[in-house]
């Protein structure tokens, strides 16, 4: 009885690579995501710090201060007002890289496996229809030339494609 299995040690392997690979990735995500938290937190304490100030210059300044002393609290309270902005504005633009990249690696399909010439290897996440069009045949001839193989698949099953 013929077998249609081909057995190699780097086959074996790559399950187990790409698993390395996605918790790497996904250590560096959680990572960036807690600086952008440190981040968020350092310009909210700013923001309620210069809010304090304020409070604090407002009530020193009360009924007699002079208008040059005024003037000054003013500008010191709207540069921590900008710089608190402008943190926010570092956070927020942090945050969208990070879901960029998390976004663009989910997204991505990923490339065909070739077991052997006319072999293909089922991946996370293939269905018929997208093998089919990753090799670029019909849905009809990929299941023409598989019978009895429906919508389970398994990841590391071959399926001939020739």
């Amino acid at each position: 009885m013929e077998s249609d299995t081909i057995e190699s040690s780097s086959e074996s392997k790559f399950p187990l690579i790409a698993g390395i690979a996605g918790v790497a990735l996904g250590v560096v995500a959680l990572i960036l995501a807690v600086k952008a938290k440190g981040a968020a937190d350092a310009a909210a304490a700013a923001a309620a710090a210069a809010a304090e100030s304020a409070s604090a210059a407002s009530a020193a300044v009360g009924s007699k201060a002079d208008t040059a002393a005024l003037a000054a609290v003013s500008a010191e309270v709207t540069a921590l007002r900008e710089q608190t902005i402008g943190g926010f504005k570092q956070v927020e633009t942090a945050i969208v890289d990070l879901q960029k990249r998390g976004t663009s690696s989910r997204g991505s399909s990923a490339p065909a496996q070739v077991a052997a010439d006319g072999e293909y290897i089922v991946v996370k996440g293939d269905t018929l229809s997208g093998i089919a069009r990753k090799i670029g045949i019909s849905l009809k001839a990929l299941q023409d030339l598989n019978p009895g193989v429906g919508n389970a698949l398994r990841i590391g099953q071959k399926l001939k494609t020739k």
